[in-house]
């Protein structure tokens, strides 16, 4: 299993996983079947996704950048504590593909907080939002300078749709299919620019400054409740935290990030939002977003 690195292009609802698997046998195939030709670039996937819409998102496009630059692949999925405790640096020769969620218009915190410690060294980049289908604001404008300030030639950047968090009826069942499609689409024309080290070129939409973080992102939340008597004491919910805020009891230990995983991840339904603010937010995303937004490119 460490000769492989896994990936699931398309969720168990389409019927196409798994998709994106890089074994050394195929690595060795394909080296074979054409010369390669990009020299000794790596290839990164970086993403921060706790419900795995990020996640879907950024391996769709390192499908494609694999399939055209034959090189070692490195996965970091930063939802998990210690991988947000490791030191990345980059060189020239070192291409990233990182992909982050939307919170309110703006990088989650544990992100921006984890990003001022990567050393991009010029190494060249393409950055991916992935918003609720309300707006992304100036979540994706955040992590272009974000990276350039840490040294990464940002050659692309896109804003992507996943279903929120929040409701399964906005954003539902995304990304989907065409999501998928269009992820493929842009990943070749961020190839192309990545291979020529070409900054984006189109203005990325957002605002500087940046929008303030909402209260209810600054402010201790109150974790999903669980439901005693459905509970399973499985351990799910601890083991997707992305912070650790459940201790062995499933207790509320007060760094809750609204992500949702283990409402998500709950096997048996057993976890739910009780937090007054985030019911608002629910009625009004359900009222007011739920028809379909489309991903955007900036190359």
């Amino acid at each position: 299993m460490s000769d492989m690195y896994r990936h699931n292009l398309l969720s168990k609802k389409t019927g196409y996983e798994p998709v994106f698997i890089f074994t050394r046998e195929l690595f060795h195939d394909k080296i074979k079947s054409r010369k390669l030709q990009v020299g000794f670039m790596k290839l990164t996937l970086m993403y921060f996704s706790p419900t795995h819409t990020t996640k879907k998102i950024v391996s769709a496009i390192g499908k494609t950048f694999f399939e055209k630059m034959l090189c070692e692949v490195r996965i970091a999925d930063l939802t998990f504590l210690a991988k947000r405790m490791h030191e990345y640096s980059f060189t020239q020769e070192d291409v990233l593909v990182i992909g982050v969620p939307v919170y309110g218009g703006r990088i989650p915190l544990v992100v921006k907080s984890f990003l001022s410690t990567v050393s991009g060294n010029g190494a060249k980049a393409a950055a991916v939002a992935v918003y609720g289908n309300r707006d992304y604001d100036d979540a994706l404008l955040e992590l272009y300078d974000t990276l350039t300030e840490r040294g990464f030639t940002v050659c692309a950047a896109g804003a992507f749709i996943g279903q929120h968090s929040y409701s399964d009826k906005v954003g539902a069942g995304r990304p989907d299919v065409d999501d998928l499609l269009a992820a493929g689409t842009f990943a070749l024309a961020a190839y192309e620019k990545v291979m020529a080290a070409k900054p984006v070129a189109k203005q990325i939409r957002g605002n500087r400054p940046y929008k303030e973080y909402a209260p209810s992102i600054l402010q201790q939340r109150t974790a999903p409740i669980e439901n005693a008597d459905a509970c399973i004491q499985c351990g799910k919910c601890i083991e997707v935290c992305p912070v650790c805020n459940l201790d062995a009891g499933s207790h509320d230990g007060g760094k809750c990030i609204g992500c949702a995983a283990c409402v998500k991840f709950c096997p048996v339904g057993a976890r739910s939002f009780r937090d007054a603010n985030i019911a608002k937010v629910k009625a009004w995303l359900e009222e007011n977003c739920r028809a379909r937004k489309t991903p955007e490119f900036f190359i």
